[in-house]
């Protein structure tokens, strides 16, 4: 039977469910959690994707919090391609929590994450290089706006546009 509550209980649930738990309870549960399958693989028609999104989310919330970096790479490296119910947006906002103010740290990572060969991770790495402005990133897009998957290559363009507009 599926779970009543508004997915936001659910996620907050979750969060307040690991306030005991150490943070490397926290990284060990992150590194055995599966990659997130892409947004239009017909798994996500099952109520058990949606729970492991959830909890996905919970686990970005928590590392957010605990300002966990090791969990950055963590998260990108399994986070779905594409944004099934407009869930993971908010992966940007947990990794920017995690190392705010120290940008360019974060940037560093995502600029590694950029070029992994899983589109999930290259999606969120690119989107989150876009919003930090960083002109390391400018390779990065432009190899992903000649060669990437649509959803990566429009905003690597937005991303290459901010950068163009700060010269």
């Amino acid at each position: 039977m599926a779970d009543e509550r508004m997915p936001y209980q659910v996620i907050a649930d979750m969060v307040a469910a690991r306030a005991s738990a150490s943070d490397a309870d926290i990284l060990a549960e992150l590194s055995g959690f599966p990659p997130l399958p892409d947004e239009d693989d017909p798994v996500w028609e099952q109520d058990a994707t949606w729970q492991d999104a959830n909890r996905f989310v919970a686990l970005a919330d928590v590392a957010a919090a605990r300002r966990l970096k090791p969990a950055i790479r963590l998260l990108l490296d399994r986070a779905c391609y594409g944004d099934p119910g407009e869930m993971f947006r908010g992966l940007r906002h947990a990794c920017e929590a995690i190392v705010n103010p120290n940008w360019s740290e974060l940037a560093d990572i995502c600029l590694e994450a950029a070029r992994s060969p899983r589109p999930g991770t290259r999606l969120w790495a690119i989107d989150q290089l876009a919003i930090l402005d960083d002109e390391r990133a400018r390779p990065v897009f432009e190899e992903a706006i000649e060669s990437a998957p649509q959803e990566i290559k429009g905003i690597a363009e937005i991303g290459l546009g901010r950068l163009n507009d700060r010269r």
